[in-house]
């Protein structure tokens, strides 16, 4: 439902139209509700928005996904990662995110050796030599 504020009558038809079709599936995935009654529901749905909102911009927030998150962690077995991605519908970056896989990139000050610091950048020098004075 990313729509930007069309600039015709035709374009906010279009957008109308497209809304409809969302909420279709919106409606037919949350409650399992078969498709000619979801129309009439998400039609009813916009024309009521379009009343009510028409042309304001409209700020959905993205649900907390902490219960989400602690579901995935809990039913991890080690050998159900697809399974898991696919029921929650995210990606292997944001599985390894979320159980915690992947190492932490070391902060600044963390697990370094101030006297030896990687790069010139870091020990402040500027002739090429990361190491201490």
């Amino acid at each position: 439902m990313n729509q930007r504020t069309p600039q015709t009558a035709g374009q906010a038809e279009d957008a109308a139209v497209q809304l409809e079709h969302d909420f279709v599936g919106i409606i037919r995935d949350e409650i399992g509700m078969h498709e000619p009654l979801a129309t009439v529901f998400s039609r009813a749905l916009v024309r009521g928005l379009r009343r009510v909102l028409g042309g304001q911009d409209l700020y959905i927030p993205t649900p907390d996904k902490s219960e989400r998150d602690a579901s995935i962690r809990r039913d991890y077995n080690g050998d159900n990662m697809e399974e898991l991605m696919r029921a929650h519908g995210i990606g292997r970056t944001r599985f390894y995110e979320i159980i915690g896989a992947r190492p932490q990139r070391p902060r600044r000050g963390d697990q370094r050796d101030a006297k030896n610091p990687e790069s010139s950048l870091e020990s402040g020098r500027t002739d090429g030599y990361g190491g201490g004075l």
